[in-house]
């Protein structure tokens, strides 16, 4: 296309093509939805409701706000692609950026979406709607001002209240395409996708719901609840002092959290704090913008640091503003940031100090029962290698061992046991249990009341000064002895029932 200079084409981009190429940005079901909750929030709604309407392949989804709403001409503005700069310096509750998620989001999940929307005061909602299939046909970016009798019901809760926001996706090509209203299971299907959608929304949006701004979200009528990555409300969570870090003139706040392991909190507890992906999966640095997540646990590219078992508890919160979106480069899904160089050694010196507390709380459940070289304890088990083969064997110095040889009418018999327990260890068992569920393997008496542990010890004591050693010596050793210093305030107590 000419323009009126000789030096120069207009070239426009042909709006079928890239209505196309839209939707491939990276977006998911649930970062897309998302999206659309976080222009709510903006516009200062206190209640947003997530509504999944099953009807086979003319299945819908609506997103409703009870937010500020929008003028005609606001709503034309904003369905523009590339409505906004994103250099512009921006308010700083605004959790938008490129002026293309409502677009973008919406187009990577459906081929129709119309947004209805209402400022206090106005008779009558403002309506447009983006629809794919016209584009192509038409080859032009024509917005739409009907809705669909579908999407008209879906926002009909527009007429119960002052104001507010209706976004709602038809012609679900990516989620529910070719599937029968009659069918169960392609029912169930979606509405599994609802649910990943709900947890998705309860860790992203949790310090909203839980905050001084009590934002309430639901999902097909039912209040979601928040996900507190870093239980912040159990004892036995630690957590290190806040830090604040400078970057381009902003403050950048950083708070590590060592969460408890499974045996200091309840199991219902414990399984909800795994997350969507896991305990594993959600180790690491969780970044927000204004309280907004948009990274669940990630070590942000920290040479040689991966998401491994052990360092599992490890969980470090970073509040960013929204004037350093361009120095975390901070992309259009909102599901990826990368920290600038000056901040990095900062974040890497945070996080060892929490991986080194995390795994001296795994390590503390999972320590293997074999001393180390200059050790001062007394292990029942040794690790022996011979010809290239690792076994375990029990230690035939151990004092109780020793006690019970001398003590026993059948040595040959007591022997013979200590030999064939050494030779049964059920290894390649344990190994596989301890990779597949390492949350379901005991450590030692992990699932005992302190008056058991406490028998044990006044056994082995009695076992002790039995075979000869004086009390001071039987102490002695029993301080040392394998597992009981793992339980200072039953072994102090016990010894000090001795004393007296």
């Amino acid at each position: 296309m000419k323009t009126d200079g000789a030096d120069s084409d207009l070239a426009p981009p042909h709006a079928a093509s890239l209505a196309e190429s839209m939707r491939a940005f990276g977006y998911d079901l649930a970062t897309a939805l998302a999206d659309l909750a976080d222009n709510s929030l903006f516009a200062g709604a206190s209640h947003i409701r997530l509504q999944f309407h099953w009807d086979g392949e003319h299945s819908a989804i609506a997103l409703a706000d009870d937010g500020a709403g929008m003028s005609e001409a606001t709503l034309v503005e904003s369905m523009r692609l590339g409505s906004r700069n994103p250099s512009e310096q921006r308010d700083a509750s605004d959790l938008g950026r490129f002026g293309l998620g409502l677009k973008t989001a919406s187009f990577s999940q459906c081929r129709r979406v119309t947004v209805f929307t209402r400022m206090k005061g106005s008779a009558a909602p403002a309506i447009r709607c983006w629809d794919l299939d016209h584009i192509a046909k038409t080859d032009r970016w024509q917005l739409l001002r009907e809705a669909s009798p579908r999407a008209k019901k879906l926002a009909a809760c527009l007429a119960d209240q002052p104001s507010g926001t209706v976004v709602v996706w038809e012609n679900l090509d990516r989620l529910a395409a070719g599937t029968r209203t009659e069918s169960d299971a392609e029912q169930d299907a979606f509405l599994r996708q609802a649910d990943q959608v709900g947890e998705h929304f309860a860790m992203v949006f949790h310090r909203l719901m839980d905050g001084h701004r009590r934002v309430e979200f639901a999902l097909n009528g039912v209040p979601l609840k928040p996900w507190d990555p870093f239980l912040a409300g159990e004892e036995a969570t630690q957590r290190l002092p806040v830090e604040r870090l400078r970057c381009n003139g902003q403050l950048v706040e950083v708070e590590a959290f060592v969460l408890p392991h499974l045996s200091k909190v309840a199991p219902a507890v414990h399984l909800r704090a795994a997350g969507l992906k896991g305990w594993n999966a959600h180790q690491g640095f969780y970044i927000y913008r204004n309280r907004r997540l948009l990274v669940a646990g990630d070590w942000l590219g920290v040479k040689g640091w991966r998401q491994e078992e052990h360092y599992k508890l490890a969980r470090i919160r970073v509040d960013l503003p929204n004037a350093l979106d361009h120095a975390w480069e901070i992309d259009v899904t909102k599901s990826r940031a990368r920290p600038p160089e000056r901040l990095r050694r900062e974040l890497a010196r945070i996080g060892e100090c929490a991986r080194a507390m995390a795994k001296r709380i795994y390590s503390f459940r999972g320590a293997k029962l074999i001393p180390k070289e200059g050790e001062e304890r007394i292990f029942l088990w040794h690790q022996k290698a011979k010809h290239g083969r690792v076994s375990y064997a029990l230690d035939r110095e151990h004092p109780l061992i020793r006690a019970s040889l001398a003590a026993s009418r059948s040595t040959g018999a007591l022997s013979a046991l200590l030999r064939l327990i050494e030779e049964t260890v059920p290894v390649p068992l344990i190994n596989i249990t301890d990779r597949e569920q390492p949350d379901q393997t005991s450590g030692p008496f992990e699932t005992n009341r302190a008056a058991e542990i406490v028998d044990v010890m006044r056994e082995a004591f009695g076992a002790l000064t039995g075979s000869g050693y004086s009390t001071a010596e039987a102490v002695a050793r029993l301080r040392a002895m394998e597992p009981f210093p793992r339980f200072p305030a039953e072994l102090q107590g016990f010894l000090d029932d001795v004393s007296e």
